[in-house]
């Protein structure tokens, strides 16, 4: 199971750097098959930043990309994300996102190499795709039976 950061779809469905787009990609392409998180947040967390780049995406475009994932409620996660918040002291979307991996034993794959690295402190197994990728792939190809 993963938990993936909202940085990985901005990088996918934005093509503002083709090496970072080209990594979301790849990785995107490798999950078919697993059961993926999210906090809620992530939903805000995707309309804002494509607003904010000028681009048009509807909360009906959200539902249909994530469509397969299970996006756990503001509920489920606050209590994990407010112990993260206060051991890890990250960004305070980011203990949403830590929580959740906390919270079903999930890995955390990110573009965000500060999210990761307050993932790795409060005992996540998390991973930068722009440094990571390979590493990443590994872990994904060990959860499908493949490695």
């Amino acid at each position: 199971m993963i938990v993936i950061d909202t940085s990985i779809f901005v990088d996918y469905l934005f093509d503002r750097d083709e090496n970072r787009n080209e990594k979301a990609r790849k990785f995107l392409n490798s999950i078919e098959g697993l059961t993926v998180f999210v906090p809620k947040i992530f939903v805000i967390e995707l309309i804002s930043v494509a607003k904010r780049l000028g681009i048009e995406i509807s909360r009906k475009d959200i539902e249909e990309l994530t469509y397969d994932f299970e996006i756990l409620s503001e509920d489920f996660v606050f209590d994990e994300a407010l112990n993260v918040a206060e051991k890890v002291h990250p960004r305070a979307a980011d203990s949403y996102f830590i929580a959740t991996a906390r919270l079903t034993n999930s890995i955390l794959i990110s573009s965000d190499r500060l999210m990761v690295r307050n993932g790795k402190k409060y005992g996540i197994e998390a991973y930068c795709l722009l440094d990571e990728l390979e590493k990443a792939l590994e872990a994904i190809g060990k959860l499908k039976g493949e490695g």
